[in-house]
């Protein structure tokens, strides 16, 4: 795999939009905080730059037993916040009751919130995305203390990444637009990760499009997306550019000869660990729509035709367009279509027009079968 930028920064921000129209709710909280040095507690509003806005307060008893009830301006995310600044995220849709049990020395990360689903896996998530910054930040560090050494660094840290990202993955196949997922949004790198960043904030509209952060984060995503549209190279609906390579046995072989059908054109390698990871799948897809007229084009980026055609059988990939010049990152194809990592693949319409590049996994399964209809 050529080189992949791992360490993106990481920021969570929920500021609220100050301009959004109120539509007041009422809330009533109950619970039990001890370990308290000072008894004011309080419902804060997050404004940017770290700055907290109070709009209910009250304090514990000697036994730190609480109650705040009142009416807040918007459904929205909110900040259940201790005097010395420490707090946990609510979610709070309307006329909630909930109730919240923590520890005053270390709310964060011991706490209990009764009655909201979403605010416990927006916490989860955010516990979890603190665990990954520290080593993300260390990497960092190291990076900063010796320089020079981006790609060492970048692929030691790719098992901790990976290992965010399949957590990430999960987190968001089990909370289906749920307000939950906004602790997800700006963990996204935009200029790898869009498809999957433009997935979670449609949900997260769809499922809590009454908040005004949720307005925000939607507004910033349609210029996100005109931007990326803008700066993409190979946007849905251009043409596909042709080329011509030689299939193992030498025979020339053009993209051009699958109009008509629906294509995947698939960069991969021998070499390429997630590419062969991703083949089964793949394979599936082929066996599923090929009948229905899906065809799949793979370019090899391999150097050694023993190795790729040995890779062709024994990952099983069964179609009959395989090509590769044996150029490796030279390829002629692979310059042509902008390839910098691999697997890349582009999707292409029975017209030869681009339906989407970079699509694998789940996406490419759904975009399948939304155009095949089954």
């Amino acid at each position: 795999m050529k080189y992949y930028n791992f360490l993106f920064f990481i920021v969570l921000f929920f500021a609220f939009n100050l301009n959004s129209q109120n539509n007041p709710i009422n809330i009533y909280v109950t619970g039990n905080i001890f370990n308290l040095n000072n008894k004011r507690i309080e419902i804060a509003r997050d404004m940017g730059n770290n700055v907290h806005a109070a709009v209910l307060t009250t304090e514990v008893d000697n036994k730190g037993n609480f109650t705040l009830k009142g009416e807040l301006p918007n459904p929205d995310f909110y900040l259940f916040k201790l005097a010395d600044g420490q707090y946990i995220n609510l979610v709070i849709k309307g006329n909630d009751t909930l109730k919240v049990y923590g520890d005053g020395k270390n709310l964060f990360n011991f706490s209990n919130i009764i009655g909201s689903d979403a605010s416990t896996q927006l916490n989860e998530f955010l516990r979890y995305n603190q665990f990954y910054t520290a080593k993300l930040d260390s990497a960092k560090l190291y990076l900063k203390n010796n320089p020079g050494q981006d790609q060492a660094v970048n692929q030691s840290f790719k098992s901790v990444f990976d290992q965010f990202k399949g957590y990430r993955q999960r987190f968001i196949a089990n909370n289906n637009n749920s307000p939950a997922l906004v602790a997800t949004v700006y963990t996204f790198s935009l200029e790898q990760e869009f498809p999957s960043y433009e997935t979670v904030v449609k949900q997260l509209y769809s499922g809590f499009g009454e908040s005004p952060t949720v307005q925000r984060i939607y507004k910033e995503y349609e210029q996100n997306k005109l931007l990326a549209e803008k700066n993409k190279p190979f946007q849905p609906g251009s043409a596909a550019p042709d080329f011509e390579l030689p299939n193992p046995e030498g025979k020339m072989m053009k993209l051009s000869d699958y109009k008509g059908k629906v294509v995947l054109l698939d960069f991969w390698a021998s070499w390429c660990g997630p590419c062969r990871k991703e083949n089964p799948h793949v394979v599936h897809l082929y066996e599923t729509y090929h009948e229905d007229g899906f065809e799949v084009f793979s370019v090899s980026l391999d150097k050694d035709r023993e190795k790729w055609v040995a890779a062709i059988a024994k990952d099983n990939l069964i179609w009959k367009g395989h090509v590769s010049d044996l150029m490796f990152w030279q390829s002629a194809a692979a310059k042509l279509y902008q390839v910098s990592s691999i697997p890349h693949t582009v999707l292409i319409d029975r017209e030869g027009n681009i339906i989407g590049t970079k699509l694998r996994g789940f996406q490419l399964e759904q975009t399948l079968q939304s155009i095949f209809g089954h």
